[in-house]
């Protein structure tokens, strides 16, 4: 009997891993910075709030100093929490002609 309910909590805890796992598609914004926080790190650009823009460290390691007003082209997924929000997650950021990957 204790085999059998293992087997059961390792099969659910399968399934749910799987539901929360979702298949992503790459998708891009280009644009105007509108607006940037900090905690958490959001870029709005163009009215496409996108999550995961850490601008110190862009600024630090690649020179890459973004302000409100810059033109940015973001790539990004969309990741569904388990709460059902949707949040975009930027994967790369081109800044003129220097384009950093994130993820």
């Amino acid at each position: 009997m204790k085999n059998s309910v293992k087997s059961i909590l390792v099969i659910l805890a399968i399934v749910m891993s799987l539901v929360a796992v979702r298949s992503a598609s790459a998708e891009t914004v280009s644009g105007t910075i509108e607006s940037i926080s900090l905690k958490p790190n959001i870029v709005v650009v163009d009215g496409t709030a996108v999550n995961g823009v850490r601008l110190d460290y862009l600024c630090n390691q690649y020179n890459v100093c973004l302000e409100e007003g810059d033109t940015v082209t973001i790539d990004y997924y969309e990741y569904t929490c388990l709460s059902g929000t949707v949040k975009l997650i930027a994967t790369s950021i081109t800044a003129g002609d220097i384009t950093v990957q994130l993820r």
